[in-house]
């Protein structure tokens, strides 16, 4: 199966980057101003995005603050439907944090999956610039 696996580093503290990924305000700072974020193990991240018909249900399989976070998509597109998204974040050694990011189970490389790759890509750029910076450049305004 077919994985995106992205890194970037951030200029701030773990804590910080981790809020950004797991919080409401956090998510709607870089991600989609259309979202619902419920907090532990369990709980849902709803997005929602300008003009699909749906939304994008990712369960939180795993909660470390400053440090993990594991989710499962359980309502999307229909190529989405069980693939796995992982945030796992580390000191780096010249300081700020370094995001290691991985969507994995895919069942191929199509048009999507090629855009989705460019869409994390985006996307991460975004979550930097409102992690270093505090001001809100949602990649989507829903």
């Amino acid at each position: 199966m077919p994985d995106i696996a992205l890194q970037i580093r951030i200029d701030a503290d773990a804590e910080t980057v981790y809020r950004a990924l797991s919080t409401p305000d956090g998510v709607a700072g870089w991600f989609t101003t259309g979202a619902e974020i419920g907090e532990g193990v369990g709980a849902l991240h709803r997005l929602s995005f300008p003009g699909a018909p749906m939304t994008w249900d990712f369960r939180i399989d795993r909660a470390e603050p400053g440090k993990r976070l594991a989710q499962t998509v359980v309502a999307g597109p229909p190529q989405w439907l069980d693939t796995e998204i992982g945030y796992a974040l580390e000191a780096h050694p010249e300081g700020g944090t370094v995001v290691r990011f991985d969507h994995t189970g895919f069942a191929e490389v199509d048009d999507m999956f090629r855009e989705v790759t460019m869409g994390w890509a985006g996307m991460f750029m975004r979550l930097k610039e409102y992690v270093e910076t505090g001001k809100p450049v949602p990649y989507f305004t829903a």
